[in-house]
């Protein structure tokens, strides 16, 4: 910690108290008895037996006495010596480091340019999943104005990996679907490059249980503090750690009572048993706390104490997980960073610091409203606040947010990030403490592919009366190969079986795209006008056994155009097409798309699908295509910053050609006409002037439904299925393709 957070026992810096009036005490002195008794008395006639035990009486005092003194002097050497170890124990902890810090994960940083293709409509609802919020007038980092063709903003500070950027007011203007101009507000320059504060997302576990998020004493409100101490510890800057009218008062309400209904710690002591004490109730714990409370009160500055204090205080339960301090409790609640928050706000938090549990706004909404404005009501009687604001606040609503609202624990990104930082950092993966993580999540994409989960599914499960149908999605830039949100299951935040990266599915129609392909790699044999034969074949497999494929309608037409054999997603045309090729021709493509070689055997099945990839398999082919044949290898890492600043890993983009760029482009064209006019039209009817492309696909008996989606920037892929491996009563059209109709809204 920073050495001008500490000072020297009985600082300087300390608020001056009024001088205590010394007590003095009158020293009683014994006689020499030895000497001026022999001198004074010798002629006198020698006392009686029972006198002499009575004139001994003053050296038994002093032998009493002096047992007193030295015992006194112990006791005192071993309350210091005590001192110097309790003293030992703080600095190595407040001056060390005093939390393992759990690592906060950050979603992507957006970057904006003039010229860019991003609407107004587009801007607002990034800015809402970055929890900016839209109000009439800007007065704090957050929020964001709506004008007919501009939106005005004032970005958050934050500490971007390459550098600390400060709050930036500025205006952004659109042109239908083109961002224009960003210009700075403060000083009206353009700016040619304004990038947005990412949102975080979630945390990683920590190894004690506890989720924080650290923020120095200057970084929170001074309405905040004085709300805390109005509450807990008003006289916190005249007393030493302990307060004595805190004690007075707390024991004469409990002797009133006639039961504790009163404590008397400070902030100071609170800090002390949080840090190092337990919860046991006993006195030497108490005598701990408060000799400890002392020390720290005489070594460090009150707003070093304040700082601690405000990111450890226990504010709630994240299931495994305790939120700890103001910083991570603010966003957990109301999803905004703490400096942000409003009065009531704050005062809601404060009312919780006596009973986090007992005043959980979603589990006890009365209690915690009543404890909120008892708060308020005490910031009026202590004058922070008048009755009129008083009135206003208190006739406020909780205003918190959605359980989980904004960090979440999203299970199925995560497990792709901490497969990544495996791979990335090694043994360094082991420490991650304080460390700051940046992914490609988008925050609007996962919003969407969740919403599209958790109503879609529901609703195919009762049209079919199928209660374990399931589903998975995931959404990766066409470009960069960025994955930008993953769902793994129906309750995308469940965090059990990851079905977007772990099932391995027969992927039925999605193989067609490869084999089309194939050919068009090779111009001077086949073009899209190429006619195919349509007509009955039979191969005879390895096993000696035969193998004859059908069309869906169980028809053959002789001769199809090749574009028209892909669009209409036609079996026979496309066995006879691979067989052209050679099989060994079609795997070589697939290896190029990124499928992994151990799931390819050269069957002639496998032109109809018969091979098993994950989601996020099928979703790194797919990129392939539509990135006009570039396969950027999919991630979902940007950077990892360690708590000092160091960048331990950085992550760079890069596509390497994979397929020939005119052989891509005509796949992905036939994959437009599939959704105009083939087995995708019902979702190109729907979306005319996206120009979507994409691809159903379904297994035999119906078990497996998929659809690969791609847009102007997006390659999804869905699948829709049931983990027995059981027929679902569905096509990649009414599956899967239905539960991406919900994602595009």
């Amino acid at each position: 910690m920073a050495g001008d957070d500490r000072e020297p026992i009985g600082r300087k810096g300390k608020p001056s108290r009024p001088a205590k009036q010394k007590v003095t005490r009158r020293r009683v002195r014994d006689e020499d008895y030895d000497d001026d008794y022999d001198d004074d008395y010798e002629d006198e006639e020698p006392m009686p037996k029972k006198a002499k035990g009575k004139g001994n009486k003053p050296r038994r005092k002093r032998t009493w006495l002096w047992l007193l003194i030295k015992l006194g002097i112990v006791v005192a050497v071993l309350v210091a010596a005590y001192g110097v170890y309790l003293d030992q124990k703080i600095r190595s902890r407040i001056d060390g480091k005093v939390w393992e810090l759990p690592a906060a994960v950050y979603g992507r940083m957006v970057n904006l340019e003039p010229d860019m293709q991003v609407s107004k409509n587009e801007m607002v609802r990034l800015l809402n999943a970055t929890q900016y919020r839209q109000v009439s007038a800007m007065t704090r980092p957050g929020e964001y104005t709506v004008q007919a063709n501009s939106i005005e903003m004032i970005r958050r500070p934050f500490d971007f990996p390459d550098s600390k950027e400060g709050q930036v007011r500025a205006r952004l203007t659109f042109d239908g679907d083109r961002l224009e101009t960003i210009e700075n507000m403060e000083n009206n320059r353009q700016f040619g490059f304004f990038r947005l504060d990412p949102r975080l997302i979630t945390m990683l576990q920590s190894a004690n249980g506890e989720q924080r998020l650290f923020v120095k004493r200057s970084g929170f409100p001074d309405l905040l503090v004085d709300t805390l101490l109005a509450t807990e510890d008003r006289h916190f800057y005249e007393h030493d750690g302990i307060s004595l009218y805190s004690i007075g008062r707390a024991v004469l309400a409990n002797l009133t009572a006639g039961r504790t209904v009163q404590g008397a710690s400070t902030l100071t002591q609170q800090l002390v048993k949080n840090l190092f004490l337990s919860s046991e109730r006993s006195y030497w714990r108490k005598a701990n706390e408060a000799y400890m409370a002392l020390i720290v009160d005489a070594r460090y500055s009150k707003d070093r104490i304040l700082e601690l204090y405000m990111n450890e205080v226990y504010l709630g339960q994240s299931g495994d997980n305790e939120i700890r301090g103001f910083p991570l409790a603010s966003l957990y609640y109301f999803g905004r960073p703490v400096e942000e928050l409003s009065l009531d706000q704050q005062a809601l938090l404060v009312g919780m610091v006596k009973g986090a549990s007992i005043y959980n706004p979603w589990r006890n909404p009365k209690l915690s409203l009543e404890r909120r404005n008892l708060v308020l009501r005490l910031l009026q009687q202590q004058n922070v606040i008048d009755q009129e604001l008083y009135d206003m606040l208190s006739a406020r609503p909780l205003g918190v947010q959605p359980r989980g609202g904004v960090i979440s624990p999203q299970p199925a990104f995560m497990q792709m990030v901490r497969q990544e930082l495996q791979a990335k950092l090694g043994d360094k993966v082991k420490d991650l403490s304080g460390v700051k993580i940046f992914t490609t999540f988008d925050s609007v994409a996962q919003d969407a592919a969740e919403k599209a989960a958790t109503e879609g599914i529901p609703a195919l499960k009762k049209q079919r009366k199928l209660p374990d149908l399931e589903t998975a999605m995931v959404v990766v830039d066409r470009y960069t190969g960025e994955v930008r949100a993953m769902v793994g299951g129906a309750e995308p935040q469940f965090a059990g079986y990851n079905r977007a990266m772990q099932a391995r599915r027969s992927i039925g129609s999605l193989a067609k795209p490869a084999t089309y392909l194939t050919a068009l790699s090779q111009p001077n044999q086949y073009r899209l006008n190429t006619a195919i034969a349509d007509a009955p074949v039979t191969i005879r497999l390895s096993n000696g056994q035969t193998w004859s494929p059908q069309n869906d309608d169980r028809r053959f037409s002789g001769q199809v155009m090749l574009v028209d054999a892909l669009t209409r997603s036609m079996n026979v045309p496309t066995v006879n097409l691979g067989m052209a090729l050679g099989l060994p021709a079609v795997i070589d493509t697939w290896v190029k798309l990124g499928a992994p070689k151990d799931q390819l055997s050269p069957v002639p099945a496998m032109i109809l699908g018969a091979l098993n990839l994950t989601p996020i398999e099928v979703a790194q082919a797919f990129q392939t295509i539509a990135s006009g044949g570039n396969r950027a290898t999919l991630s979902a890492l940007r950077s990892v910053i360690a708590e000092d600043g160091t960048v331990l890993y950085q992550s760079y983009p890069q596509a390497e050609r994979a397929v020939p760029a005119q052989a891509a482009y005509m796949t992905l064209w036939t994959m437009q006409q599939v959704v105009q006019r083939g087995t995708g039209r019902q979702l190109g009817a729907k979306y005319p002037g996206l120009h979507l492309a994409g691809k159903t696909g379904t297994t035999n008996n119906n078990v497996d439904t998929w659809f690969a989606g791609i847009d102007g920037s997006q390659v999804t892929i869905t699948w829709v299925g049931r983990d027995n491996n059981q027929p679902t009563k569905l096509y990649g059209a009414s599956g899967a393709m239905s539960i991406y109709q919900r994602y595009l809204g």
